[in-house]
């Protein structure tokens, strides 16, 4: 038998416990982390396993984030039902008829999805995170069933209230994912692990809407949350049954109590509430975790890689939060006049960028930095990661809000505005992976504080954006609005570029509880190749 089909057999689960023979190579690749030879270590995972895992980590992000943005195409319909007249509040704020609704429903739920896992997520060290996880979902379908009983008149508060605590619930998945790949997975597959997870999260927030528009078209607006609630339902039984806690004792690292090998004693240990599978210094390492996470956001490369996702990714969100104004605006006053199921039509555009992007990742997010480090004599570095963004971050993200802007200013073709959308979508999502990929390689044992901190700072610039929306038009014009985007764009990545050539410098600040990197660490090797 050939070392590689014995690597894949073992990899694969055909020769279970047989790890004595070398397996800290796979062909030419240094595996990094070294795996111990334990048939438990998550590492050693038959590699079926490891992508079944993905998958549910995928679809249970993929399901909070849609379920809080389920609503964004049927707000005129809540709006009559409340007894809020567009045109009174448009009156009263400044702002455009739509845009009132917009603010106060959609940016609670935004405000929930970039601050909610700040104050939750310190808690998966004293659960776990796969309880921590269960739970969330299970507080995200209470808001979706709270919301679809809002249908009083006088109910407009609690139903904003619900799409805020739905936006806190709806998040955590997102954020708790990044570290279970971190277990899973070796630093050569993650990038393609966590384009595969980002995109299918960040989709939530285009299905969402995408679906909602769909049915508050032709049934009522309280569907638009049902079919969440059936969906995070399957979700939950899904996690229930067949996600694992994935945290593992590593040399120096969290230790972590031995999981019960029987199957329902497992699931209740990890989910009743899972404080017996979490590490066994959790209740010090949570108020840690909370103050790293900020550490972390103000750290020299934590706030240029934030400032980059706030001022890239966040044109995306705010085009994605105005969207349904420009489009549903009648055409008078300068919109296309879209019932709400057009509209769900037209994010299609946003679908295929989304689609471009997993493309995109799968091809280049671990091939460039590793294409690096060969010439590099094998050495890693965390920068190799971000040369991947030269082409979206120059070219699509500029381009696409220029096309964008454009279409609006001239009131071109309503496909100008999607080829505009599309290029947008694309950018922005080949973006969010590249740079929490990047910091977690510089902070390694804080993962999951990486990807808190990240989802505020993206998140925000489109929060905020929508209340002085009105006033930069009248300003310089909507399309140089988007135009100066797309000079604030290239701004932003002015910055990855400063990481890339002086990261090295600017990762040896930082403050003191924070931890290792993942450079120097031998990811290629000549002589595993040359004889393979």
């Amino acid at each position: 038998m050939s070392k590689e089909q014995l690597e894949s057999d073992v990899l694969d689960g055909k020769l279970p416990g047989s790890f004595e023979y070398d397996l800290k190579h796979r062909n030419s690749i240094v595996l990094v982390p070294q795996p111990s030879d334990d048939p438990n270590d998550p590492l050693n995972w038959p590699q079926h396993k490891k992508y079944t895992i993905l998958a549910i980590l995928s679809v249970t992000a993929f399901s909070g984030l849609a379920s809080s943005l389920a609503n964004q195409l049927g707000l005129e319909a809540q709006a009559e039902l409340y007894g809020k007249s567009l045109t009174e509040l448009s009156y009263t704020v400044g702002l455009s008829p739509l845009l009132v609704p917009v603010i106060q429903v959609v940016s609670a739920a935004v405000a929930g999805i970039a601050a909610g896992p700040l104050f939750i997520v310190p808690l998966a060290h004293v659960f776990g995170r796969a309880s921590v996880i269960f739970w969330t979902l299970l507080g995200c379908i209470a808001c979706g069933i709270w919301s679809a009983e809002m249908t009083g008149p006088d109910q407009y508060i609690g139903f904003v209230l619900s799409r805020l605590f739905g936006g806190i619930f709806g998040s955590v998945p997102s954020i708790l994912g990044a570290q279970m790949l971190m277990d899973l997975f070796f630093l050569h597959e993650r990038g393609r692990a966590f384009t595969t997870f980002h995109m299918c999260f960040l989709m939530g927030t285009v299905a969402g809407p995408t679906f909602g528009g769909f049915v508050v078209q032709h049934v009522a607006w309280q569907f638009e949350f049902w079919w969440t609630v059936a969906l995070q339902g399957a979700v939950a039984l899904m996690v229930l049954f067949f996600l694992p806690e994935t945290g593992y004792n590593r040399d120096g690292g969290k230790v972590y109590p031995k999981q019960p090998e029987e199957f329902l004693a497992n699931r209740v240990a990890t989910f009743l509430p899972g404080t017996k599978v979490a590490h066994r210094d959790g209740l010090r390492e949570a108020p840690r975790s909370a103050v790293a996470q900020f550490l972390i956001g103000f750290s020299p490369v934590g706030l240029l890689v934030g400032i980059y996702a706030f001022g890239f990714f966040g044109w995306f969100v705010s085009v994605n939060t105005l969207l349904t104004v420009f489009l549903q605006e009648p055409e008078i006053a300068g919109g296309y006049g879209f019932e709400p199921q057009q509209n769900a039509a037209f994010s299609f555009a946003l679908w295929i960028g989304v689609i471009c992007a997993q493309i995109w990742g799968s091809i280049f997010n671990d091939r460039i930095p590793l294409k690096l480090a060969k010439k590099a004599g094998g050495l890693w570095k965390p920068e190799y990661r971000l040369h991947s963004l030269w082409i979206p971050s120059i070219f699509f993200m500029p381009i696409g809000l220029g096309i964008f802007g454009a279409a609006l200013e001239y009131h071109l073709h309503y496909m100008v505005l999607a080829l505009g959308s599309f290029l947008i979508t694309f950018a922005a999502f080949c973006s969010i992976p590249v740079g929490i990929n990047y910091l977690i390689e510089c902070y390694i044992d804080h993962s999951t504080e990486v990807a808190c901190i990240m989802g505020t700072y993206r998140l925000t610039l489109g929060l905020i954006v929508p209340f002085f929306k009105d006033q930069w038009i009248d300003s310089v014009g909507v399309g140089w609005v988007f135009g100066m985007m797309a000079f604030f764009s290239l701004f932003a990545f002015s910055l990855v570029v400063v990481l890339m050539f002086y990261g090295h410098s600017l990762r040896q600040i930082r403050f003191g509880i924070l931890s290792k990197d993942e450079e120097g660490v031998k990811v290629t090797d000549q002589d595993q190749e040359s004889s393979s």
